[in-house]
């Protein structure tokens, strides 16, 4: 919306545990061989990241060094603590000072919720491509995991936790691989305003192209931003019935974060031709996938299994849902007319023409136009039947 929402990260750890190196591949296009030229962060580094149009990440990359931590904690506790919205905690899986570090851990924690209850945290056990060779049960995440988790039980306890408080989760990760997107898609999903609404429109144009699923992606980091139906991350038995029907069950879990580390790859590959990226679609046997701008700060990605479903349709159906979605980044009050909108009571909906009837909304009219394709496809089976 063109009320800009800002929001207060942390990026916080012990020096060395990899944080610099995440921010520099999520958000700089750096590849991780790229990442061994960084020097270790000094103090705090501040960085303004734009989302969407509308949602502005306020960076803080603290260094962790024990001189800087401590004085986080002490003289500058009140300034790097308060209004924070996500904290983003990464250790080192190979680090030999367990002990300490989980103390740091704590002490930042308690820190947090004394100043910003309501934040959530986001733990990335970082370095995992340099122990999965031997231990791929990966143990030694699960018992270190454990730990973090007790640690905040712990603190939500001695602060007598209503429950209201801000959550944590815990995300193995690696810069190595797809890993590190998952952790930061899964943060950046919470911090988009109106995602609820975004969803929807999701799921509705995923609905008229008879596909799997819609995804929507940032367009510089190309992280995952929302998708149709079910929640991100969601088990089989959270699917919808369209999710159910077209085998979304059977889908990689991991679809994701591997498209967002294959297109920022192959991006990268493009510049370095002078080429540029605009998307791309492909059929095959058992599917139709297309890939293009949804908006100037997002791409989705359209996934359809039925073999009658053809890309120009869906190309077609994106390219007529652009100017509503845009609206979202542009505006604050939305003018366009759309049932979808209508209905929620995320955004403020003032359209002039909403009780004409002979103006439709976005989505009634192509209501309509399912129905028409209904009726047609009805016919085309009675004659093949007839035949």
């Amino acid at each position: 919306m063109s009320a800009t929402a800002k929001r207060k990260v942390l990026l916080m750890g012990k020096s060395g545990s990899g944080k610099t190196s995440m921010r520099s591949v999520i958000f700089q296009n750096y590849s991780a061989r790229d990442t061994r030229r960084l020097g270790a962060t000094i103090d705090v580094e501040q960085s303004a990241v734009r989302f969407l149009g509308s949602l502005v990440l306020n960076l803080w990359d603290c260094g962790g060094q024990n001189a800087f931590v401590d004085n986080y904690l002490t003289a500058q506790k009140d300034t790097i603590f308060a209004n924070v919205a996500v904290l983003i905690y990464v250790f080192d899986i190979t680090s030999t000072e367990w002990e300490n570090d989980v103390r740091y851990f704590e002490e930042i924690i308690s820190a947090l919720r004394e100043n910003s209850s309501d934040a959530g945290v986001w733990v990335l056990i970082n370095k995992m491509d340099l122990v999965d060779k031997e231990d791929p049960k990966r143990k030694k995440y699960a018992e270190r995991s454990e730990d973090i988790v007790k640690i905040d039980e712990r603190v939500r306890s001695e602060m007598s936790d209503d429950g209201r408080r801000g959550g944590l989760r815990c995300f193995p990760t690696s810069i190595w691989d797809e890993s590190l997107y998952k952790a930061w898609s899964s943060v950046i999903h919470t911090l988009i305003p109106n995602i609820n609404l975004i969803t929807a429109h999701l799921t509705y144009l995923r609905d008229i192209c008879m596909a799997v699923e819609a995804v929507a992606f940032e367009a510089e980091t190309f992280l995952v931003i929302s998708k149709s139906g079910s929640p991100l991350d969601s088990n089989e038995a959270e699917l919808d019935d369209q999710e159910t029907r077209y085998g979304a069950g059977s889908l990689s879990k991991h679809r994701f974060e591997k498209i967002s580390e294959i297109i920022k790859g192959f991006r990268k590959t493009c510049q370095r031709t002078g080429e540029s990226f605009t998307g791309f679609e492909a059929k095959f046997d058992d599917c139709t996938v297309v890939l293009e701008p949804l908006t100037q700060n997002q791409f989705v990605l359209v996934v359809a299994a039925d073999p009658i479903v053809e890309s120009a349709l869906i190309q077609y159906n994106i390219y007529h849902s652009q100017s509503h979605l845009a609206e979202f980044a542009r505006k604050s009050v939305l003018d366009r007319k759309c049932g979808i909108c209508r209905r929620n009571t995320e955004l403020k909906y003032e359209v002039k023409d909403d009780d004409d009837p002979s103006v439709l909304a976005w989505d009634e009219a192509w209501d309509r136009l399912k129905q028409v394709n209904g009726r047609l496809n009805e016919r085309i089976s009675r004659v093949e039947i007839g035949d």
